[in-house]
């Protein structure tokens, strides 16, 4: 079989292996388009795979055959240079029984890369390995994630060999790596909450690995893990998830040494499996040996009945009993909590373990942070040793409050022998302190309750002006740092209030010391964060101009308060100036800071959300890894600053097309954000708001809807009704409701939006703009044409006097109006305002091509409309090559292309074209719900209007009848697809 042939049967099987029972059959004929050799071998394959156990029944022929080769396997599998597929070899660095792993150069020219490339053995390429390769192919294709090495490419080398190319990890083996660097117990800990990361992200994407083991986790020099090798894994659900056999259980390529007893027993396998697995991992990652003797299973005589294990001896006791010490980890420091979470990961029996791999990893953040674990039996005493860990957040702040407070006394005390007024102010402290926190005393609430850290903050808030009466400027202090815990804590109606008491305070008081600048940057903060900017912008230059009078002309100070004026230019739209005054305050804390600082990491991230809505898609993704990557050397992987910056690299992801790739940033982020803030924060509620949009970016639009409106709940709750994250949520499900066809959902969603930003003075910011686009779009697919067009050319109009004329929102209205010009019978004009959009497009870096081509399509259908056939089919097949390239092809976008090719070939006299383009679409849009069914009659349309021209009169006015029927119950009589249906049907002989 030649390489050609091979690479069609792949792309075949690709296409139909996750398609139903019931639509494989129909897929196959029009895939293999009566090659009945091609369809043979397809179907071959799908058997090999469906009945996965095939590749164990054979395993002892194929071990015969491996020793029979062995010495024929033992020369070089490819020398130096040698081209496999687009790749040129450099060196060999592994093999296993079936394969070799080569180090492998892209030599394709298209651009510099370097991967590892794993290829079947001479003489093992038979039907079944071919088979499981195909399977690792399948189930790598769906794993896309950060601690997961990634599928690059795949084929068929020159000799025939099957072989996969992944990315190239430059690490160690774990237990080397940590070896090499002396990795105490947290660092080592860290490490397999990566590998957790990477296996609940398979488990979701109903993948089970079934072969964890050091070995298979490679960790780089910065600390990051890659999980590798899913050549025997499991997509459960399938055929592939059933019990292995017997010689398989024994002899096959599991590790025994690391295998759950249902692994070794032959018995199903489950995510539980994993967990097992995974826990002789972190036994021997923390105690330096296997919780087993490995010669027991591995010796083991296939004839016997597989070794029952139970549970082993406790980590902290087996270090005791002579384990090895050079792990740095202490025997006293596993005893407790790691004891108890390990074993419960490697109970014998499956139920019995951790539901998931995160209730794993969630009891080993909680031993990390002293909090208690899931796992362990709860009891008084344990949760009182637990009581200040649990509580770290709230004790944290509390502690800071109480020994600022006392510091404070302390040197008002110190004092009283010189001064009798110092000594009445840290009376007053004194009192103070004791009247708020009694709050916290069970013995002084009804009921004996007990209240939080903030419910002392609330009463010392309260109780501020009647405690300090008689002194001012304490008073003035302790309302500024109650502000800034407000300020931090997302409640910034409390901030404000309070940090403007501070400030009248001093200011009443007479008090010295020139402008409190500090006072005022956080004022100006709280209100840049409540969406004030006009007043945030007053307070940022009084803060400015205080810290400029104090001294330096450069400064940390400084640097946060150009930041903060260019975070107001950026929200006001004014992006040139945004980008100015941000690069400004990030040279001005480089030039004073010492990296990594969280100041310089704050900035690169302002900075970078600036590039974004800029569509600086490079410039912003660089900004974000570097501030990413400095948060983490700074705190770690639990903390605010790095759940922020995981949700605008997930941002970027999907603004790049990397949709799915957005979605374990998101996960993360939230995680951190629900651990860390209170439940309504409105950075939580961000989060969960662009956790969603991926979501319907995605189509999983019922997953969307929810978090949208959980994120808008927080945000009503916490920001008021005018706010402009509202109006930025409102505008996403504007972007939802338009996508499940809801367009007078989407309508009214989209001026909820507008009317926020009217309310701020700006109906024509950029934001404001987007929300108006989305409208026009609603309004058009309502049937409303004159209105679309009214309100497109105004945002055209707007967006061309605000960011410039090349821009890419220009390009999107000189779509959008080119759409609605061509619909309402002005051909001409709509070609001449998308061409003027492609060659803005043009000059756009990083745009996502599948955006690209959707415009490319209705560019080619005004082309047609204004006669020039030959461009509008030229532009019209690219769209659709384009969008067939895609790596997740979306059916219904190519749908669509299919329609437009249909209609043009129609125009052109060419028949038989057109009706094979709108057969194919109409395969393609099935019958749906009731809101979506339009689509379908869509297609039914144009393939009536396909059968007319063929002379098919009848089935042409069945097509043409059901369509009208639909169009007119879900789009209504008078909209204008309606009414181009009837008039082609009014249009066809009598019968």
């Amino acid at each position: 079989m030649d390489s050609a042939r091979w690479l069609r049967i792949s792309a075949v099987f690709d296409a139909v292996v996750e398609a139903s029972e019931a639509d494989r059959a129909a897929l196959l004929t029009d895939l293999c388009a009566g090659d009945r050799d091609l369809r043979n071998d397809v179907e071959a394959l799908l058997a090999a795979d469906i009945h996965g156990e095939f590749v164990a029944a054979q395993a002892a022929d194929m071990r015969a055959l491996a020793a029979a080769t062995w010495m024929r396997d033992q020369d070089v599998a490819a020398a130096e240079g040698t081209l496999i597929g687009a790749w040129r070899v450099v060196r060999e660095i592994g093999r296993g029984g079936m394969g070799v792993v080569l180090l492998v150069d892209r030599a394709d020219g298209q651009y510099e890369q370097r991967a590892a490339l794993k290829l079947i053995k001479r003489g093992m390429d038979s039907e079944a390995v071919v088979a499981r390769f195909l399977r690792e192919r399948q189930i790598l294709a769906r794993l896309s994630h950060p601690n997961i090495a990634r599928l690059l490419d795949g084929g068929l080398s020159a000799d025939g060999r099957s072989y996969l190319v992944m990315e190239y990890i430059e690490g160690a083996p774990l237990l080397h790596y940590c070896a090499q660097h002396q990795l105490g117990l947290s660092a080592r800990i860290h490490c397999v909450l990566q590998i957790c990361a990477a296996l609940q992200f398979a488990h979701r994407q109903l993948v089970v690995h079934l072969d964890i083991k050091p070995s298979n986790v490679l960790v780089t020099e910065s600390g990051e893990v890659r999980l590798l090798d899913f050549g025997i894994a499991r997509l459960l659900g399938s055929n592939l998830a059933d019990a292995v056999t017997e010689p398989e259980r024994l002899h096959g390529p599991l590790t025994p040494a690391y295998a759950a007893p249902e692994q070794l027993r032959g018995e199903p396998v489950s995510t539980a499996t994993d967990i097992y697995s995974l826990g002789c991992l972190i036994y021997e990652l923390l105690v330096g040996q296997l919780p087993f003797d490995a010669s027991a299973v591995v010796n083991h005589d296939a004839s016997c009945k597989a070794p029952n294990r139970t549970q082993p001896e406790a980590p902290s006791r087996a270090m005791l009993s002579g384990a090895d010490t050079n792990t740095l980890v202490a025997a006293r420091s596993l005893r407790g909590d790691l004891d108890v979470i390990v074993l419960k990961a490697m109970q014998p029996e499956p139920e019995r373990r951790y539901v998931t791999v995160e209730a794993l990893a969630q009891d080993l953040r909680n031993h990390l942070q002293g909090r208690p674990i899931a796992a362990r039996r709860d009891s008084a005493l344990y949760r009182t040793g637990k009581f200040v860990r649990r509580h770290r957040v709230g004790v944290a702040l509390a502690a800071v409050c109480v020994l600022a407070l006392l510091v404070t006394t302390g040197a008002a005390l110190w004092e009283a022998a010189n001064s009798r007024a110092q000594a009445r102010r840290a009376e007053a402290v004194t009192d103070f302190v004791v009247d708020i926190f009694r709050v916290a005393d069970p013995r002084g609430t009804p009921g004996g309750n007990k209240f939080s850290a903030k419910d002392v903050l609330d009463s010392g808030a309260k109780r501020l002006d009647a405690s300090l009466v008689t002194q001012p400027q304490l008073a003035a202090s302790l309302a500024e740092v109650l502000g800034k815990v407000y300020l931090e804590l997302g409640e910034y109606d409390r901030a404000i209030a309070l940090l403007r008491r501070s400030l009248r305070l001093r200011e009443d008081s007479g008090q010295g010391g020139g402008v409190p600048a500090d006072t005022f940057a956080m004022l100006a903060r709280a209100q840049y964060e409540k969406g004030d900017y006009a007043a945030a912008l007053l307070s940022a230059k009084q803060a400015l101009d205080g810290h400029r009078v104090q001294g330096k002309a450069a400064s940390p100070a400084i640097a946060k308060d150009l930041a903060l004026h260019g975070e107001i230019a950026r929200r006001q739209g004014d992006f040139p100036n945004a980008e100015l005054l941000l690069q400004q305050a990030l040279a001005t804390s480089r030039a004073t800071l010492v990296a990594p600082h969280a100041q310089i990491a704050a900035q690169l991230n302002q900075l970078a959300t600036l590039y974004s809505d800029m569509h600086r898609l490079p410039d912003g993704i660089a900004l974000t890894k570097e501030a990413l990557a400095m948060f983490r050397s700074l705190y770690g992987e639990n903390h605010l600053d790095v759940a922020e910056n995981l949700v605008n690299l997930a941002v970027f992801n999907m603004q790049s097309g990397r949709v799915a790739e957005a979605l374990p940033s998101f996960d993360e982020a939230i995680a951190i954000y629900r651990r860390l803030l209170p439940a309504d924060h409105p950075m939580l509620a961000e989060a969960l708001a662009g956790n969603a949009r991926a979501f319907d970016r995605l189509g999983r639009y019922r997953e969307a809807e929810p978090l949208y409106l959980e994120a808008l709940a927080m945000q009503r709750r916490v920001l008021g009704n005018q706010h402009p994250a509202l109006a930025a949520t409102l505008n996403n499900l504007a972007v939802l409701h338009f996508h499940e066809d809801d367009y007078a959902g989407s309508a009214d969603y989209s001026r909820q939006a507008m009317a926020i930003w009217a309310a701020q003075g700006k109906p024509e910011h950029p934001f404001a703009l987007i929300s108006k686009s989305h409208l026009a779009v609603a309004v058009r697919e309502s049937g409303d044409l004159v209105q679309a067009e009214q309100i497109g050319r105004e945002v055209l109009d707007a967006r061309r006097r605000l960011p410039g004329e090349n821009h890419l929102a220009v390009s999107l209205s000189l779509d959008d109006l080119g759409v609605t010009l061509r619909l309402s019978g002005h051909a001409g004009e709509a070609v001449a305002l998308q061409r003027q959009a492609r060659d803005m497009r043009a000059n756009v870096p990083g745009l996502p091509p599948m955006e690209s081509a959707i415009a490319q399509v209705q560019y080619g259908l005004s082309e047609s409309a204004a006669g020039d056939q030959a461009a509008a089919r030229q532009d019209v097949e690219a769209a659709l090559a384009a969008l067939n390239k895609l790596k997740l092809p979306d059916q219904t976008r190519i749908a669509s292309a299919l329609i437009a090719k249909a209609q043009i070939a129609l125009v052109r006299h060419d028949v038989e074209t057109g009706c094979i383009a709108a057969r194919q679409a109409l395969d393609l849009r099935l019958p749906e719900e009731a809101a979506s069914s339009w689509r379908h009659a869509d297609a039914q349309s144009v393939y009536g209007e396909c059968l007319a021209a063929r002379g098919q009169t009848s089935q042409a006015r069945y097509q043409l009848q059901s369509a009208l029927a639909t169009l007119e119950r879900v789009r209504g009589v008078d909209h204008w697809m309606t009414r181009a249906v009837s008039e082609n049907l009014r249009a066809l002989p009598k019968a």
